[in-house]
């Protein structure tokens, strides 16, 4: 298979958009400025599946404005970026990325791997824990009625968490089946998201609905009758 150069044209664009939507998967490639500002007039929200990002092509805040706007619609983004370059995505909440010289084979992989991932949270049923209450057919978290914002990878912690209640996952889990890759921030990522997410829904007096298992990782509290 052949590897992509660094940059998009219009005719590569065209032929990975073709092979995306022979796997059902509808993309939207961002290769320029003028794609940055289709983006943000139409605020796709569920017409596509996936958002690719040729960070050669744009600037760093407009790459950090499309994945808050993707992130916002529920519509998972994957950035293409030289290994030089992975610092930007230090504080982003990218679903994932891909490092050039990149292969269509590989790209269409993790295409198929992040819209999965979405499709089977849309699935779920709600998940009620106490004034918790988690729909994954809207991606909505509230707390006695309350909507609360989570950021996309909160949002997949928690309800990866709460969907097993009891179940210990290391660190090193977390950060595979969320990132779905050797993140090079590490497990200290997943300790800042879990310390984001208590912050926005342990607010309550008294509450705690993940817990910390020393030296291994978290859990979901189970329920007491």
């Amino acid at each position: 298979m052949t590897s992509l150069q660094h940059n998009f044209d219009d005719s590569t664009a065209n032929k990975v958009t073709a092979i995306l939507s022979q796997e059902n998967i509808n993309s939207f490639i961002i290769q320029s400025n003028e794609d940055v500002t289709q983006f943000s007039r139409n605020n796709f929200e569920s017409n596509y599946d996936v958002i690719i990002v040729d960070t050669f092509s744009i600037s760093y805040n407009d790459f950090q404005k499309i994945v808050i706007q993707s992130n916002s619609n529920e519509i998972p983004s994957l950035a293409i970026i030289s290994p030089e370059s992975l610092l930007m995505l230090k504080d982003s909440e990218i679903s994932d990325f891909i490092t050039t010289p990149i292969k269509l084979s590989e790209l269409i992989t993790r295409c198929q791997r992040i819209t999965k991932r979405t499709n089977n949270a849309s699935t779920e049923k709600l998940i009620k824990y106490g004034d918790l209450l988690i729909n994954p057919d809207n991606y909505e978290v509230k707390i006695k009625g309350i909507r609360v914002n989570l950021r996309f990878k909160e949002y997949e912690l928690l309800l990866l968490l709460a969907s097993n209640p009891g179940r210990v996952y290391d660190r090193a889990s977390l950060l595979n089946q969320i990132w779905g890759y050797d993140y090079f921030g590490g497990t200290r990522t997943v300790d800042v998201h879990i310390r984001r997410l208590r912050s926005k829904i342990e607010v309550l007096p008294d509450t705690e609905y993940i817990e910390t298992i020393w030296n291994v990782g978290y859990r979901f509290k189970e329920k007491t009758e």
